[in-house]
């Protein structure tokens, strides 16, 4: 006797054999020609569009292939007993579960699920000692049985592998940085009074500092722009993607964030988004309760030991990754639809094997909503839209953006992922990548964010920055033959004016201001005196190198990205520059006292928005990847 749906599912691949009968006709043959179009299997279009849940897809499969669906709740174990983090991210990328005694629990869907199918029909004896399951189930699993191992690699995973570049380690040379930074402060001060050739030298030695960093910004200024990269439309040879998005405290945003993750132009088959969240955050994780998420959305708790930063809360996400493209949002991020499109198209178009991470640009969304947003946004114009991408053009390594970073996995596990100590991770990334060889670029596809709009809420997020550039440099610095070997001449150098001269100018500037105004007004400069002559002709020449810079990246940048009230802004600044050294001074503090305090930026404050407006008169970007019918479920 014939079962129905037989003659139908004898036509299906073995991925849909077992739901025919249970599942529209239609519904059918559309998976398999959207599987064919995009590249993966056939219960991967159903389970993304939400036709049939991960479980009744590999029940299905399990009967059509006469083995055993397991829940995976019951005693089975890996083999080794005690398995290291390498073993589970291992067990979790292959799949193949070794349980006890002698059995194997597979999480295969799609091309895994035929190949195992092909297995079974030359051996049909295997079939006796293989259970079926869900990759979810088992990467659940894994969280639950092993957990305390996975979060110890999270949490001590560097400074265990790599303790010289981590910021866990960095014990008195905080103390010695402290010291260092006082008496840099007091140098402008202390000049005059300085033996002529410490003056002169200690005068060239800041001097230096500030210039070469004022050169980069004047060399970017004169560098054309770069074309933006157009998307990626070929779905089937786009990779599979994976986004981290860290949350806490977030609740005002997660429904932004939801309708931002799912205007993304990209196969939800081939995307796979997890959100991180704190276990005691119950007010988010209620929150993205409440949002219905599709199946490309996974929420994972972030564990409880070691600091509570971002970074640990990333490198808690990474195992449980399937992406061979690993990105990196924030909350708050709205970022352009087509992003990850635009990413491949750099990684892929023209294959270069050692571009590990691809920066998109960044912008303040609301910087209307005062002047300190409004200089958060004059400031990001000039560092992600003129001086970033001629960095990258240029091979020059750069402290990376703390979002819409998007990394090849290979190299980000290369580098042993984030490090939890150092607050201002991206910073030490990007060094860390050039240290390994690998390259960074910036793409011209620009991701909104949400500048602080209060100063408090500003100095907090400022500090916490400038506190995480210290401890990166300090990590790279103290070993500097280290350094120069493996990053090369060109990068170290580049690394210090970057860091060291951003850090040193936003530590030195108010004192700088001091002593010239003391100079102007007290007429320290006497004909005579060579050795105050060259110290004041320096001084000056800094001055205005270093406003001149400044002003013109930052109204160039301005003018790129089409803001207004370019000249009104500018004027601005150097009150903006004071506030950032009362930040940078601050962070001097924390360093000492308070390393790894991490001190929230709270979002969804917002009162206005460049970005509403502009995306109501585009629409949604639409293409035939990302695009679907609304399929109905069977069990509707």
């Amino acid at each position: 006797m014939r079962v129905p749906g037989d003659d139908l599912a004898a036509s299906l691949p073995v991925e849909l054999a077992g739901l025919a009968g249970t599942v529209e006709p239609g519904d059918l043959a559309y998976a398999q020609r959207r599987a064919r179009l995009i590249g993966v299997g056939a219960d991967e279009v159903l389970i993304a569009a939400g036709v049939v849940t991960p479980d009744r897809a590999a029940q299905a499969a399990a009967r059509r292939l006469g083995i055993a669906f397991t829940r995976i709740d019951g005693a089975e174990a890996p083999v080794p007993s005690r398995p290291s983090a390498a073993d589970l991210v291992a067990l979790l990328r292959t799949g193949i579960l070794r349980a006890a005694p002698g059995r194997l629990v597979l999480a295969a869907r799609g091309d895994s699920l035929r190949q195992l199918a092909a297995r079974l029909a030359a051996r049909p004896a295997l079939r006796e000692g293989i259970a079926l399951t869900t990759p979810e189930r088992l990467a659940a699993h894994v969280r639950r049985r092993h957990g305390p191992t996975l979060a110890r690699q999270a949490a001590y995973g560097l400074i265990e592998r790599s303790p010289r570049l981590s910021a866990g380690t960095l014990g008195p040379s905080r103390l010695i940085f402290a010291v260092a930074a006082l008496i840099l402060a007091l140098v402008p001060l202390l000049l005059h009074s300085a033996p002529a050739p410490l003056a002169i030298a200690l005068a060239f030695g800041i001097g230096s500092l500030l210039l070469g960093w004022n050169c980069l910004r004047l060399a970017a200024v004169v560098s054309p722009p770069a074309p933006p990269d157009p998307p990626w439309r070929a779905d089937r040879s786009l990779p599979r993607y994976t986004l981290i998005i860290p949350l806490y405290r977030e609740a005002r945003v997660v429904a932004q964030l939801v309708e931002a993750l799912l205007a993304i132009d990209y196969p939800r088959e081939k995307l796979q988004v997890l959100l991180v969240v704190e276990a005691d955050d119950g007010e988010t994780t209620r929150a993205l309760a409440g949002q219905h998420l599709p199946a490309h959305l996974e929420i994972i708790t972030a564990p409880g030991i070691g600091p509570r930063t971002k970074p640990k809360a990333l490198n808690a996400a990474l195992p449980f990754a399937s992406g061979t493209v690993i990105g990196v949002y924030d909350a708050e991020d709205q970022p352009d639809p087509l992003q990850l499109r635009r990413v491949c198209t750099r990684f892929f178009l023209a294959p270069d094997e050692r571009l590990g991470c691809v920066q998109a640009q960044l912008a303040i969304d609301n910087l209307d909503d005062g002047w300190i947003t409004r200089q958060f946004a004059a400031e990001y114009a000039g560092h992600f839209d003129v001086l970033l991408p001629m960095l990258g053009a240029s091979r020059i390594p750069f402290p990376l953006g703390g979002t819409s970073n998007h990394f090849r996995r290979e190299a980000l596990e290369a580098v042993g992922a984030w490090d939890p100590h150092n607050v201002t991770e991206d910073a030490d990334l990007g060094l860390r990548l050039a240290r390994l060889g690998w390259r960074t670029e910036v793409t011209a596809s620009t991701t909104d964010e949400e500048a602080p709009r209060r100063f408090k809420a500003w100095l907090r997020q400022r500090t916490r920055w400038y506190k995480g550039w210290m401890q990166t440099l300090l990590v790279h610095g103290r070993q500097p033959q280290a350094l120069l070997r493996e990053a090369g001449c060109v990068a170290t150098i580049a690394f210090l004016f970057l860091m060291a001269g951003g850090v040193g100018a936003a530590l030195v500037h108010p004192f700088f201001l001091i002593a010239l105004l003391r100079d102007i007004t007290l007429a320290h400069v006497r004909a005579g005196s060579p050795t105050l002559a060259v110290i004041s002709g320096l001084g000056s020449l800094v001055l205005v190198i270093g406003y001149a810079s400044a002003l013109l990246c930052t109204g160039l940048g301005m003018r790129r990205r089409g803001m207004g009230r370019i000249a009104g802004t500018l004027a601005l600044m150097p009150l903006y520059w004071l506030m950032m050294s009362l930040a940078a001074w601050r962070a001097v503090g924390q360093l000492v006292i308070a390393p790894e305090h991490w001190e929230k930026t709270d979002h969804g404050l917002a009162r206005t928005s460049r970005r509403r407006p502009r995306r109501r008169r585009l629409g949604r970007v639409t293409n035939s990847g990302a695009d679907r019918p609304r399929l109905q479920p069977a069990d509707a």
